[in-house]
């Protein structure tokens, strides 16, 4: 109430004083002025009537006037008299004792109080004076004067409704401020409170404490300070609850960590339990088979111990099989004589080498050990199988840009494994092998690396077992240095499967599969290699006339079956067994041919392998030797290597255009003569003229035409033998 008395009740208060005291003073000098006019006025009148009046001296006749005029004056009014030059009263409205004495007058229009608190006015009066005289005005003493006495009347009443109606405004006012003041505060108590109570719940670390409600204007500072506390809070808590949540995780994550380590330790606990137990057997089998040394033949004992040792090997560490690069042609060829012994003591049972032309181009990461363990655990596989007779071996390789892979494959007749073999592949306990299954063991353990091993075995149609190893591979370009190569092979399964990889080596393989054909082919035509496998059992008289037509060729190599070839020795002094066939031995066969100096060499230059093969049969006849090439890298590698006479060369090739192989090969000094002609689908005149500039001597269009090809080589003296 003490706030509400300072802060309004005193101002209006003052206020109020203020509006009385202005109200006072601006009532009497209104009031006064009224009543000066209002006896300036009468006395005007009163003056009139006198003037009319005095001259006749009817004082009678005046009284009546002044009574009238008093009559019809203001209540104000208390009586109006008129008295002579002498100030003798001579009428008046009231009766004459009533009327005041006068004293004096003065010349002019002038108003005193008299003691009873009237207002006395007197104004002269002259006679005969004109109309153009002022109305109340000069000199006038001997005519005599107009007095009008007035009341004073109380004006308290008056000024009591004006100020009275000021008081209630005002305090209407009041009441109204008083009223407003008070619902201000009350509506500011309750902002108070609300701000209050978001302060409390920002004490107590609340979410969304923000206050969106209006208050009043002095709390709109506190409650944006209060807003933006409780913004920064939610954010402070949201981060919190956010870090919160991510240590929850990462401990979750550290938990299915440490329970992942747990499983891990059990189990690495288990394997190395396992494998100590592993490795308890492997040695103990180790002595068990350096027990049996003296019952087993040295070669047998020492292959046994090189697959036991590498089984040991792969099993108990984590190496991958890589070595040296090794060109599988090359080292079939070494090391197929100790593969072959395995056979020895069963003389009865053939076996077959296989490759790919896919290996020839290609050098393997290897280990030569390995490679020659894992080929000898196939074979002794394929021994267990009952009424074995025929052993085929494929090596091949297939490149790839994601894995190369070296797949072994051991195929053979019989019944098929036998059930304890199968058993051994399915099994995954290691413990259940024995010395004498280090095949299986080896197998089993190189599987660690990578690789993998599949069997199918079915009674009575023998078995295939094929071994997949991953290696790391380098290509490399093959020159074809045999020409043209015949085969003869009774078995007309087995002869495809040779000259397809044949194809490696050779520009033309030529086949058959019955002595007739043989003989017609040697007599029509020179090959720089016959390959001859001999049938188990024939007319060996036949075979020695053709025994003589083959002398007239270059090179012949005799392959016989080994329950056989003891017999074709009699009449084939130079037959060999048909296990040691390999590329390795056709191409050293190559090697011991002459090299005529005439000898005329062409290399056609070609992506497309049908057309090269179209050329090679345009060539078939003619006396050169054929070289073909599929890309840019191979020319420049065969160009490096021989000085051909003549260059076929396409134009569009996957690593270089044609023009610019004849550009660089233009830049060698050894092809600067050499004739290089374009070998193209189609050409326009400006092609052609490009062609010229970058060193073709002439153009040929495909497909080659046999009359156009005569023409070329003519022109270029390749026709014939140069003399």
């Amino acid at each position: 109430m003490t706030n509400i008395f300072r802060q309004l009740i005193a101002p209006w208060l003052l206020a109020l004083v203020l509006a009385w005291v202005l109200i006072i003073v601006w009532h009497y000098n209104e009031t006064r002025n009224q009543q000066l006019q209002q006896i300036q006025q009468l006395a005007v009148t009163a003056k009139y009537a006198a003037q009319a009046t005095l001259s006749g001296n009817n004082n009678q006749q005046l009284a009546n006037q002044l009574r009238q005029i008093d009559y019809s004056a203001a209540p104000a009014v208390k009586y109006i008299a008129a008295y002579d030059g002498q100030l003798q009263l001579i009428a008046s409205s009231k009766p004459a004792e009533a009327a005041a004495v006068l004293n004096d007058a003065a010349d002019v229009y002038q108003v005193t109080a008299l003691p009873d608190g009237s207002q006395l006015a007197v104004l002269p009066v002259s006679t005969g004076l004109a109309s153009s005289q002022p109305a109340v005005a000069g000199q006038n003493r001997g005519n005599g004067y107009v007095v009008v006495v007035f009341r004073n009347q109380p004006g308290g009443l008056v000024w009591l409704v004006p100020l009275a109606l000021l008081t209630v405004a005002l305090a209407a006012g009041l009441i109204l401020s008083i009223g407003a003041l008070r619902r201000g505060q009350l509506r500011l108590a309750t902002d108070v409170e609300l701000l209050a109570h978001y302060c409390r719940r920002l004490q107590n670390s609340r979410q969304h404490s923000q206050t969106a409600e209006p208050l009043v204007a002095v709390l709109k500072p506190l409650q944006q300070v209060i807003n933006d506390l409780a913004a920064t809070l939610d954010h402070k808590q949201l981060t919190t609850e956010q870090l919160v949540q991510q240590l929850n995780q990462r401990a979750q994550h550290a938990n299915l960590q440490l329970t992942e380590l747990e499983q891990q330790r059990q189990q690495l606990t288990t394997e190395l339990q396992l494998q100590q137990r592993q490795l308890r057997h492997w040695f103990g089998q180790s002595m068990l088979l350096w027990q049996r040394r003296d019952q087993l033949q040295s070669g047998q004992l020492q292959r046994l111990l090189q697959m036991h040792l590498l089984a040991g090997y792969y099993q108990f560490s984590d190496k991958v099989v890589q070595g040296q690069p090794v060109q599988l042609g090359h080292w079939l060829g070494q090391h197929i004589s100790e593969l072959n012994e395995i056979l020895a003591p069963t003389a009865a049972i053939s076996l077959d080498w296989h490759e790919h032309a896919d290996s020839l181009g290609c050098t393997v990461n290897i280990c030569q050990k390995t490679l020659q363990s894992l080929l000898q655990a196939l074979i002794m596989l394929c021994l267990r199988i009952e009424d074995v007779s025929k052993i085929a071996v494929t090596i091949q390789l297939q490149p790839s840009e994601q894995q190369p892979v070296l797949r072994l494959t051991a195929s053979c007749n019989g019944n098929g494994l036998p059930a304890h073999c199968r058993e051994l592949i399915k099994t995954d306990d290691l413990q259940e092998l024995q010395w004498s299954d280090t095949d299986v063991a080896l197998l089993k353990a190189i599987q660690t690396t990578g690789a993998a091993f599949n069997s199918q075995s079915l009674d009575g149609l023998g078995c295939i077992l094929q071994l997949t190893v991953p290696v790391q591979t380098e290509r490399h370009h093959v020159a074809k240095t045999i020409q043209h190569l015949l085969i003869f092979d009774a078995d007309s399964e087995r002869g495809q499967q040779r000259s397809v990889a044949l194809n490696g080596i050779a520009s033309q393989v030529s086949k058959c599969n019955k002595p007739a054909e043989l003989e017609q082919l040697i007599h029509s035509k020179v090959f720089d290699i016959v390959l001859v496998f001999l049938p188990p059992t024939t007319d060996i008289s036949d075979w020695q006339k053709l025994r003589h037509s083959l002398q007239q060729q270059p090179g012949v190599l005799y392959f016989a079956p080994p329950d056989s070839i003891a017999s074709w020795l009699q009449t084939l002094p130079d037959v060999l067994a048909s296990q040691q066939f390999c590329l390795s031995l056709v191409q050293k066969k190559a090697e011991q041919l002459p090299n005529p100096a005439n000898q005329q060499h062409i290399l056609v230059v070609d992506d497309n392998e049908t057309n090269l093969a179209f050329v090679q049969v345009l060539l078939k006849n003619k006396p050169l030797v054929l070289h073909t090439a599929t890309s840019a890298a191979q020319v420049f590698s065969l160009c490096a290597q021989t000085r051909f006479d003549m260059i076929l060369l396409d134009i569009q090739l996957p690593d270089m255009s044609g023009v610019d192989i004849a550009k660089k090969l233009r830049q060698m000094p050894q092809y600067r003569q050499v004739p290089i002609v374009a070998f193209t689908a189609h050409a326009l005149p400006a092609e052609i003229e490009r062609y010229r500039e970058a060193g073709m001597d002439d153009i040929v269009f495909k497909p080659l035409e046999p009359a156009r090809l005569d023409t070329l080589l003519a022109r270029f003296s390749l026709s014939a033998n140069p003399g």
